[in-house]
């Protein structure tokens, strides 16, 4: 991108593009694309797409592992705002608000000019102009990659060294709850601009449907009867899990599921509580000491 170009850059009625897709497009359909990749989250999109439509950036938060950041992939590209549909930033702690901006180079600068395509190089905020931009993990960025995107929020502009770049998008964040590790607490002003939805854990009844499709879709074309009593264990375990304070990623419950599916298949046999477990204890993200209480809340629901 040239700079000479990024400065002459028009407005975009971003909110008013949502609108118009979303009109042409219907609701019902959306939501049935929606529903091909996530399932249990009607709810959740209607809540995005009103923030949407209204120019209102949406976080979405919740514990890992249930769809926030596939949510957001998936309301982009069926949306197809943009081309591409969507940017894309894992937000970490040490990211800059440079990071997010963009620099001059200023070596390239002196030697070819400010107009040389490598002279600037965008960050993610200026990239995003036209299209969706979706932060993962948003509130793991320090206070001056907050303000970067405040900035950009706010007044819809970036400032390069002096030179100002015009930038609209559709902010979807996700964000882990507050008592995560490596999590900073979003600014007031920030926080103001953003609309926050919850992602919760689904039913048991759902959550077991979402763990047989899920393991289902992994296994492929592996010809494999899993037993929905194995889901239903691990769906019951899942909310045990969580009242005891060990809240559970769909993901990797899935994926215990399917490996637990897959290793019986590699032995000609069909899929049992042992093979569960096992997988399950290699596809849970936690310490010895955690996995061991884990496994008595498992014990538990496979036995009531």
């Amino acid at each position: 991108m040239r700079l000479s170009e990024l400065l002459q850059r028009k407005p975009i009625d971003m909110p008013r593009l949502v609108r118009e897709r979303v009109k042409k497009m219907g609701v019902d359909e959306i939501r049935r694309r929606i529903g091909g990749v996530l399932k249990g989250l009607d709810d959740v999109l209607l809540d995005v797409l009103s923030g949407m439509m209204i120019g209102r950036p949406v976080v979405l938060v919740g514990p890992v592992g249930l769809g926030k950041t596939t949510l957001a992939e998936a309301v982009a590209e069926t949306l197809a705002l943009g081309d591409p549909p969507y940017i894309e930033v894992a937000c970490h702690s040490h990211m800059t608000a440079v990071d997010l901006t963009g620099d001059i180079d200023i070596a390239v600068a002196l030697q070819a000019g400010l107009d040389h395509p490598l002279s600037y190089i965008p960050g993610p905020l200026v990239m995003a102009h036209g299209t969706v931009l979706i932060m993962d993990e948003l509130n793991r960025l320090n206070p001056y990659a907050q303000a970067a995107l405040l900035q950009a929020i706010q007044e819809h502009y970036v400032y390069i060294r002096g030179y100002r770049i015009r930038t609209d998008f559709v902010l979807i964040g996700t964000a882990n709850p507050s008592e995560y590790e490596g999590v900073y607490e979003l600014s007031e002003a920030l926080a103001d601009r953003l609309k926050f939805v919850e992602v919760k854990m689904p039913d048991r009844e759902l959550l077991k449907s979402i763990l047989l499709w899920k393991a289902r879709e992994a296994l492929g074309d592996l010809e494999v009867d899993i037993p929905s009593k194995l889901a239903e264990i691990l769906s019951k375990f899942a909310h045990e899990a969580k009242k005891a304070g060990y809240p559970q990623s769909v993901r990797s419950l899935s994926y215990a599921l399917a490996d637990a599916s897959a290793l019986a298949w590699a032995q000609r046999r069909e899929v049992e509580l042992r093979d569960l477990k096992r997988s399950l204890v290699n596809n849970l993200p936690f310490d010895s000491e955690t996995k061991e209480a884990l496994l008595k809340i498992f014990d538990r629901a496979a036995n009531e």
